[in-house]
């Protein structure tokens, strides 16, 4: 479904998701605000099909309320490389899509209403930028570090998309030339040694090599799986194998961010995703801004802010609301519309 056919869509009740590499969050919003929600598991390896449908089937039953306006619409966040236009996912390295047509598969199952998307870090960023951390900021850069790491740019208040659609793919930035394999295919990404997925794979790999008790007894509790919040547990209580893993990742995102910072200027820089729980971003923040800080002017530091961002899982719902924005732009700011 292309952005043009939205225009013909009538005001009302809109649906908002936000799909993730390992959850999903499907709601319903007016054009003010997040109605109601349900959460989803994304169950990557049962195809797009499989999750279309059941994007489908969960906004279904939450509009079926009595009291509720027909859903008019829908804004779909969702882990790229895509095109908005044509409303097709080209790949995505978590949940191994390839040229999907995920707008329409999606209008077609709700009855033919329109379906926009958009990049689910741009989705984070413009509902950063809206509701949350990122409010009053023109020039503003994104990480959303989860199963794998997103980014969006704002700039003069404008989410800036690129040529294709493509830019602010922050995660694949290469960080470590001939390093590790990223599942985008390319090695040495900035995911694929410093996401969420990254830190859990570099947990796991102490264990095999019986370098972190504290995170072996962690382990015992999961039947053995090791994800990035075990190695977090474990590097809270002193243990000096799991703190230098995470000590290693805040090293490649201090370096990103100040390569962002060079680039782009920004005024702040707002870290959200699954990794950047509260209790993680007290220690993991001061730990990206001191190895950033190596690589930048002096005139530089202090003069950009880094912030975790405060909305969680409902940040991309925000930024799925403004997909829908030609359809409620009387109540919608200006000034952060991509």
């Amino acid at each position: 479904m292309t952005e043009a056919s939205a225009q013909g869509a009538g005001p009302g009740v809109f649906g908002v998701v936000d799909v993730g590499g390992t959850k999903i969050v499907a709601g319903l919003a007016s054009a003010t605000g997040i109605l109601r929600t349900e959460r989803l598991s994304t169950h990557a390896l049962r195809g797009p099909d499989d999750i279309v449908d059941r994007i489908a089937r969960a906004l279904t039953g939450l509009s079926s309320a009595p009291d509720l306006a027909p859903m008019s619409a829908v804004g779909l966040s969702v882990p790229g490389p895509l095109d908005r236009r044509s409303g097709v996912v080209h790949f995505t390295p978590n949940l191994l899509w390839q040229h999907y047509p995920v707008a329409d598969r999606l209008s077609q199952r709700l009855g033919g209403i329109p379906v926009l998307i958009d990049d689910d870090a741009n989705c984070a960023a413009l509902g950063e930028a809206w509701q949350g951390t990122g409010q009053g900021f023109a020039h503003l850069v994104c990480l959303t570090i989860g199963t794998g790491i997103g980014g969006a740019i704002i700039i003069d208040g404008t989410l800036v998309h690129g040529h294709q659609d493509l830019a602010g793919e922050i995660g694949h930035m290469v960080i470590v030339p001939d390093g590790p394999p990223c599942a985008c295919g390319h090695s040495g990404c900035l995911e694929a040694v410093a996401s969420g997925a990254a830190i859990g794979r570099l947990g796991a790999a102490l264990l095999t090599q019986n370098e972190s008790p504290a995170l072996a007894r962690l382990a015992e509790t999961r039947a053995g799986q090791v994800d990035a919040d075990l190695v977090f547990q474990a590097a809270a209580g002193n243990d000096a194998a799991c703190q230098a893993v995470l000590g290693k990742a805040a090293e490649h995102l201090g370096a990103a961010v100040a390569s962002l910072i060079q680039v782009l200027n920004p005024q702040a820089v707002v870290l959200g995703g699954g990794v950047m729980s509260k209790q993680n971003a007290a220690w993991l923040i001061p730990a990206i801004q001191a190895n950033m800080n190596r690589h930048l002017f002096e005139v530089q530091r202090g003069a950009v802010q880094i912030l975790r961002g405060e909305l969680g899982d409902a940040a991309g719902l925000w930024g799925a609301l403004q997909l829908v924005a030609p359809l409620a732009r009387d109540v919608l700011p200006t000034g952060v519309l991509g």
